[in-house]
């Protein structure tokens, strides 16, 4: 089903279910061993994510820390930990592969990154850039994820306008010091620092509601290809949303970018129970295990909980060779979309009526799937 595709994209209809964990680890450790993929991209900050790649590749690190300096609490679980573990002894046994993040919602690490090469590269530049980029960073996150409050997205339009002028004119001097900087700590160096103001300039540019998150996360996946070449392969982390093509989503700007060779899996099931968080937000504020409603009349789920087995893949770009109601595939019908919150008094807001077979090419479908189990959380004391 993969083929000749560099970039694959596994969705999750629960981020806090064990068995869709489970299953995407059975398939990044497929297409390492068996397809030559050689990054793995979680749904996480970029930057944080380069410490977790450093740990896989030489053991520096303790990865519990590392992993819940993610920031999420739904990847912080046993079975994210399970993949970080068997890359660290794939590396270890002579493997090469490597982890890395594509998303952009934290400011902090970003900045201080940016800092910290200033300061090797050019202090006073360093100063300068620090009083020029306060107005985010007064709101950046710190190292276990809280943001001061109010939050940044709480500003004025008239306070996100000038932040983003003062962005872009650090964004245009630092382009303006490329030779120079690059002479000091090579190209490598550079390219690190410049992506970690990009992504300063994306978490603005979410915030400020002037561009979708997609868009900025599949930047990042086109920046990670580019830096490790045209025939590298990577396996994506994300959920069904954003794994989708659906317009607007991180997905359709990869298929737009990459054509065939972006391939799209999501997944589904029937019936269980997985970790979330109340979206009311009462009566409890924080995550708990929910059970899963079953599937509504109508829907893909309903009719997929027809087949006996318990669980299955099927390639949504040959409906023909599905021989006994292929065609139903090609509708548009219900879906279900859940993430991390639910609310049990209204399962049937989580029903999204989908055109399955042009969102995705391959769907992995589980009858009954288990809660993921969440660690607890020891961040970094710093950067």
């Amino acid at each position: 089903m993969v083929g000749d595709a560099r970039i694959v994209a596994l969705g999750e209809n629960t981020r806090g279910t064990r068995d869709f964990f489970e299953m995407k680890t059975r398939v990044l450790r497929f297409l390492v061993e068996e397809m030559g993929f050689r990054t793995f991209a979680m749904q996480v900050n970029w930057p944080e994510a380069r410490r977790v790649d450093r740990y896989v590749r030489t053991g520096q690190g303790d990865p519990d820390k590392l992993l819940a300096g993610l920031y999420h609490w739904w990847w912080n679980t046993e079975s994210v930990l399970e993949v970080i573990e068997w890359m660290r002894e794939h590396n270890a046994a002579g493997g090469d592969v490597g982890f890395a993040g594509f998303d952009m919602l934290f400011s902090g690490m970003p900045l201080h990154n940016l800092r910290l090469f200033l300061r090797e590269v050019e202090p006073v530049a360093a100063d300068k850039v620090t009083v020029q980029l306060n107005c985010l960073g007064r709101f950046a996150n710190g190292p276990d994820g809280w943001r001061s409050f109010p939050e940044y997205d709480d500003q004025s339009s008239e306070y996100h306008a000038a932040c983003g002028a003062a962005l872009n004119e650090t964004w245009d001097g630092f382009l303006l010091m490329r030779d120079k900087y690059e002479a000091l700590v090579g190209e490598e160096d550079y390219e690190v620092a410049l992506q970690n103001l990009r992504l300063a300039v994306q978490y603005h540019l979410w915030t400020a509601d002037e561009r979708g998150r997609g868009e900025s996360m599949a930047e990042n996946v086109e920046w990670i290809r580019r830096r490790s070449g045209p025939q590298h392969r990577i396996l994506l982390w994300a959920d069904n949303y954003h794994a989708s093509t659906e317009p607007g989503g991180m997905g359709a700007h990869l298929r737009e970018a990459f054509g065939d060779e972006f391939l799209t899996v999501g997944f589904s099931h029937e019936r269980g129970r997985f970790v979330g968080v109340y979206r009311s937000e009462t009566p409890n504020p924080g995550f708990a295990a929910f059970d899963l409603d079953a599937p509504i009349a109508g829907s893909f789920e309903h009719y997929l909980s027809s087949a006996s087995y318990p669980q299955f893949l099927l390639d949504l770009r040959d409906l023909d060779a599905i021989q006994v109601g292929g065609a139903r595939f090609a509708e548009t019908r219900a879906f279900r979309f859940i993430g991390i919150n639910y609310e049990p008094a209204m399962p049937e807001s989580f029903w999204v009526q989908t055109p399955l077979s042009d969102w995705y090419d391959v769907l992995i479908h589980v009858k009954t799937t288990r809660p993921s189990v969440v660690l607890p959380l020891r961040f970094p004391h710093s950067f």
